[in-house]
Protein backbone atom coordinates (compact mmCIF):
# COMPACT_ATOMS: atom_id res chain seq x y z
CA UNK A 1 0.00 0.00 0.00
CA UNK A 2 1.46 3.42 -0.99
CA UNK A 3 1.58 6.52 1.18
CA UNK A 4 -1.59 8.11 -0.21
CA UNK A 5 -3.58 4.93 0.39
CA UNK A 6 -2.28 4.79 3.96
CA UNK A 7 -3.26 8.42 4.54
CA UNK A 8 -6.74 7.92 3.05
CA UNK A 9 -7.34 4.84 5.19
CA UNK A 10 -6.32 6.65 8.39
CA UNK A 11 -8.44 9.68 7.41
CA UNK A 12 -11.47 7.43 6.90
CA UNK A 13 -10.83 6.07 10.40
CA UNK A 14 -11.34 9.56 11.78
CA UNK A 15 -7.76 10.72 12.32
CA UNK A 16 -6.75 14.32 11.67
CA UNK A 17 -3.89 15.13 9.31
CA UNK A 18 -1.78 16.08 12.31
CA UNK A 19 -2.41 12.71 13.97
CA UNK A 20 -1.66 10.93 10.69
CA UNK A 21 1.65 12.80 10.38
CA UNK A 22 2.64 11.75 13.89
CA UNK A 23 1.63 8.12 13.34
CA UNK A 24 3.45 7.85 10.00
CA UNK A 25 6.50 9.77 11.26
CA UNK A 26 6.12 12.35 8.50
CA UNK A 27 5.97 16.14 8.49
CA UNK A 28 2.50 17.68 8.52
CA UNK A 29 3.29 19.52 5.29
CA UNK A 30 4.06 16.28 3.42
CA UNK A 31 0.86 14.63 4.66
CA UNK A 32 -1.20 17.68 3.67
CA UNK A 33 0.40 17.74 0.22
CA UNK A 34 -0.47 14.09 -0.47
CA UNK A 35 -3.97 14.47 0.96
CA UNK A 36 -4.68 17.56 -1.20
CA UNK A 37 -3.30 15.77 -4.26
CA UNK A 38 -5.61 12.84 -3.58
CA UNK A 39 -8.62 15.15 -3.20
CA UNK A 40 -7.81 16.92 -6.46
CA UNK A 41 -7.65 13.58 -8.27
CA UNK A 42 -11.04 12.58 -6.85
CA UNK A 43 -12.86 15.82 -7.64
CA UNK A 44 -14.61 16.07 -11.07
CA UNK A 45 -14.07 19.09 -13.33
CA UNK A 46 -16.53 21.98 -13.24
CA UNK A 47 -18.12 20.89 -16.53
CA UNK A 48 -18.86 17.45 -15.10
CA UNK A 49 -20.57 18.66 -11.95
CA UNK A 50 -24.26 18.03 -11.57
CA UNK A 51 -26.18 19.49 -8.61
CA UNK A 52 -25.83 16.15 -6.83
CA UNK A 53 -22.08 16.04 -7.47
CA UNK A 54 -21.66 19.60 -6.17
CA UNK A 55 -23.01 18.48 -2.81
CA UNK A 56 -20.57 15.57 -2.81
CA UNK A 57 -17.59 17.82 -3.54
CA UNK A 58 -18.61 20.30 -0.82
CA UNK A 59 -18.57 17.45 1.67
CA UNK A 60 -14.83 17.12 1.01
CA UNK A 61 -14.04 20.67 2.18
CA UNK A 62 -10.84 21.07 4.14
CA UNK A 63 -11.02 20.47 7.89
CA UNK A 64 -11.46 23.65 9.94
CA UNK A 65 -7.91 23.83 11.21
CA UNK A 66 -6.44 23.81 7.69
CA UNK A 67 -8.88 25.75 5.52
CA UNK A 68 -7.72 29.32 6.25
CA UNK A 69 -5.02 31.37 7.92
CA UNK A 70 -6.47 32.60 11.21
CA UNK A 71 -5.73 32.91 14.91
CA UNK A 72 -8.34 33.42 17.62
CA UNK A 73 -7.77 34.56 21.19
CA UNK A 74 -10.44 34.05 23.83
CA UNK A 75 -10.78 34.88 27.55
CA UNK A 76 -10.62 32.02 30.01
CA UNK A 77 -10.16 33.47 33.51
CA UNK A 78 -8.84 36.50 35.38
CA UNK A 79 -5.25 35.61 34.51
CA UNK A 80 -5.42 33.32 31.48
CA UNK A 81 -6.39 33.30 27.81
CA UNK A 82 -6.66 30.57 25.18
CA UNK A 83 -5.34 30.86 21.61
CA UNK A 84 -5.86 28.54 18.64
CA UNK A 85 -4.82 29.00 15.02
CA UNK A 86 -4.39 27.49 11.58
CA UNK A 87 -2.26 28.26 8.54
CA UNK A 88 -3.42 28.15 4.94
CA UNK A 89 -1.23 26.53 2.32
CA UNK A 90 -0.61 29.93 0.72
CA UNK A 91 0.72 31.32 4.01
CA UNK A 92 3.05 28.35 4.41
CA UNK A 93 4.31 28.69 0.85
CA UNK A 94 4.90 32.42 1.35
CA UNK A 95 6.97 31.74 4.47
CA UNK A 96 8.95 28.97 2.76
CA UNK A 97 9.71 31.22 -0.21
CA UNK A 98 10.67 34.19 1.98
CA UNK A 99 13.00 32.24 4.26
CA UNK A 100 14.15 29.64 1.69
CA UNK A 101 13.34 27.03 4.34
CA UNK A 102 10.84 24.18 4.54
CA UNK A 103 7.78 25.01 6.63
CA UNK A 104 8.39 22.22 9.12
CA UNK A 105 11.93 23.50 9.72
CA UNK A 106 10.87 27.04 10.64
CA UNK A 107 10.72 27.79 14.39
CA UNK A 108 7.20 28.50 15.65
CA UNK A 109 6.85 31.43 18.04
CA UNK A 110 3.86 32.91 19.89
CA UNK A 111 4.25 36.58 20.85
CA UNK A 112 1.94 38.21 23.39
CA UNK A 113 1.26 41.95 23.45
CA UNK A 114 -0.33 43.94 26.29
CA UNK A 115 -2.40 46.51 24.35
CA UNK A 116 -4.61 47.79 27.16
CA UNK A 117 -6.23 51.18 26.34
CA UNK A 118 -4.05 51.92 23.32
CA UNK A 119 -4.45 52.06 19.53
CA UNK A 120 -2.14 49.19 18.76
CA UNK A 121 -0.19 49.26 15.48
CA UNK A 122 2.31 46.47 16.13
CA UNK A 123 5.18 48.22 17.91
CA UNK A 124 3.63 50.22 20.76
CA UNK A 125 2.50 47.57 23.26
CA UNK A 126 2.95 48.22 26.97
CA UNK A 127 4.94 44.99 27.20
CA UNK A 128 5.56 41.84 25.17
CA UNK A 129 6.84 38.34 25.76
CA UNK A 130 7.42 35.31 23.56
CA UNK A 131 6.83 31.57 23.80
CA UNK A 132 8.69 29.07 21.62
CA UNK A 133 6.11 26.50 20.55
CA UNK A 134 6.61 22.74 20.10
CA UNK A 135 6.39 21.42 16.52
CA UNK A 136 2.87 20.99 15.04
CA UNK A 137 1.23 23.00 17.83
CA UNK A 138 -2.02 24.79 16.92
CA UNK A 139 -3.30 25.97 20.31
CA UNK A 140 -1.90 27.33 23.57
CA UNK A 141 -3.05 28.33 27.05
CA UNK A 142 -1.60 31.68 28.16
CA UNK A 143 -1.40 31.71 31.94
CA UNK A 144 -0.22 34.02 34.75
CA UNK A 145 -1.36 37.13 32.90
CA UNK A 146 -2.41 40.34 34.63
CA UNK A 147 -6.19 40.55 35.30
CA UNK A 148 -8.21 43.23 33.57
CA UNK A 149 -5.75 43.75 30.72
CA UNK A 150 -6.23 43.50 26.95
CA UNK A 151 -3.93 41.26 24.96
CA UNK A 152 -3.22 40.42 21.32
CA UNK A 153 -1.10 37.50 20.11
CA UNK A 154 0.95 36.97 16.97
CA UNK A 155 1.94 33.58 15.63
CA UNK A 156 5.17 33.77 13.70
CA UNK A 157 8.74 32.63 13.25
CA UNK A 158 12.26 34.00 13.55
CA UNK A 159 14.37 35.70 10.91
CA UNK A 160 17.97 34.68 10.31
CA UNK A 161 19.15 37.35 12.76
CA UNK A 162 16.79 36.11 15.48
CA UNK A 163 14.12 38.81 15.12
CA UNK A 164 10.44 37.89 15.40
CA UNK A 165 8.50 37.74 12.11
CA UNK A 166 4.67 37.93 12.28
CA UNK A 167 2.61 35.52 10.19
CA UNK A 168 -0.81 35.80 11.91
CA UNK A 169 -2.35 38.30 14.36
CA UNK A 170 -5.29 37.56 16.65
CA UNK A 171 -8.29 39.50 17.81
CA UNK A 172 -7.84 41.32 21.15
CA UNK A 173 -9.07 39.57 24.30
CA UNK A 174 -9.31 40.76 27.89
CA UNK A 175 -8.51 38.94 31.09
CA UNK A 176 -11.45 39.53 33.42
CA UNK A 177 -13.81 37.66 35.80
CA UNK A 178 -16.35 35.57 33.93
CA UNK A 179 -19.37 33.50 34.88
CA UNK A 180 -18.71 31.27 31.89
CA UNK A 181 -15.24 29.89 32.66
CA UNK A 182 -16.52 26.36 33.17
CA UNK A 183 -18.53 26.55 29.95
CA UNK A 184 -15.47 27.78 28.02
CA UNK A 185 -13.41 24.94 29.51
CA UNK A 186 -15.99 22.37 28.37
CA UNK A 187 -16.08 23.81 24.85
CA UNK A 188 -12.28 23.89 24.65
CA UNK A 189 -12.11 20.28 25.86
CA UNK A 190 -14.65 19.11 23.26
CA UNK A 191 -12.74 20.85 20.46
CA UNK A 192 -9.28 19.69 21.59
CA UNK A 193 -10.52 16.08 21.67
CA UNK A 194 -12.24 16.53 18.28
CA UNK A 195 -15.75 15.77 19.46
CA UNK A 196 -16.93 18.74 17.38
CA UNK A 197 -15.94 19.72 13.83
CA UNK A 198 -15.08 23.31 14.74
CA UNK A 199 -14.91 25.44 17.92
CA UNK A 200 -18.35 26.17 19.35
CA UNK A 201 -17.42 29.68 20.43
CA UNK A 202 -16.83 31.11 16.95
CA UNK A 203 -20.33 32.58 16.84
CA UNK A 204 -19.40 34.84 19.77
CA UNK A 205 -16.61 36.64 17.90
CA UNK A 206 -16.59 39.60 15.57
CA UNK A 207 -12.86 39.33 15.00
CA UNK A 208 -12.29 41.43 11.94
CA UNK A 209 -14.23 44.55 12.98
CA UNK A 210 -12.51 44.62 16.39
CA UNK A 211 -9.10 43.98 14.88
CA UNK A 212 -9.52 46.83 12.40
CA UNK A 213 -10.36 49.15 15.30
CA UNK A 214 -7.07 48.58 17.14
CA UNK A 215 -4.52 47.84 14.45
Amino acid sequence: MNLIEDIVKLKENGLTLQEIAQRMNMSLGKVQYRWNKYRQQQAPTTQELSSQQVLKVEKWSMPFEYEEATVHLMPRSQDSLYAYWSFSESTKQMAEHHFRTKWEDLPSILKIYDVTDIDFYGHNAHRTFEVELPPMTNNWFLQFLEPGRTYVVDIGTRTFDGSFFTLLRSNPAETSPSLYNSLHDEKIDRWKHQRVEQPEWLENFSTYSYYQKIR
